[in-house]
């Protein structure tokens, strides 16, 4: 991989960490409000399914983001063969999935989530700029994932490869 290549490998797979980032954050303020707010009921507001369903949606998109994010890391610290695709992929899949959780976490708090006292609203403006950067998402899976696709000689387990940790 050349050196331009490698430095907007390295790029867009931390776009995905940012992600995680912000999907945590937003995870632990809205656990912690579900926990004490009662909208005037006498049970906290966690005891509902349908807030109890939209903590479990983020924490699995936390995981299941932290993982893909914490793979392309690593195969691009290690010069894997897959480690364009991987980080392409964690950009993508990380930035759109932060705009996905935080929309959903704000409905749990409700309108006051748009309050700048409270962290939802700053952390979706920051949310809102990941499938920008670094070229627009729209732009990066026809760019370049799909060129990595197209290439007679792909291989798609090449982003399975076994690594040591």
């Amino acid at each position: 991989m050349a050196l331009t290549a490698a430095c907007f490998t390295g790029a867009a797979a931390l776009v995905g960490v940012f992600a995680v980032a912000l999907i945590r954050a937003a995870f632990g303020f809205t656990l912690a409000f579900a926990r004490t707010e009662r909208r005037g009921g006498i049970h906290p507001i966690i005891e509902h399914q349908s807030v109890g369903y939209a903590l479990a949606d983020a924490k699995t998109a936390i995981e299941t983001t932290r993982w893909l994010c914490w793979r392309a890391c690593q195969a691009v610290d290690l010069r894997s063969p897959g480690a364009q695709e991987l980080a392409i992929e964690a950009k993508v899949h990380g930035s759109e999935t932060a705009v996905l959780v935080l929309t959903d976490l704000m409905r749990v708090v409700g309108v006051e989530s748009y309050d700048h006292a409270l962290p939802l609203g700053r952390l979706l403006q920051d949310a809102l700029a990941l499938p920008l950067f670094g070229g627009g998402n729209v732009g990066v899976r026809r760019r370049q994932l799909h060129a990595i696709l197209k290439q007679p000689e792909y291989d798609p387990l090449m982003t399975n490869g076994e690594v040591e940790v």
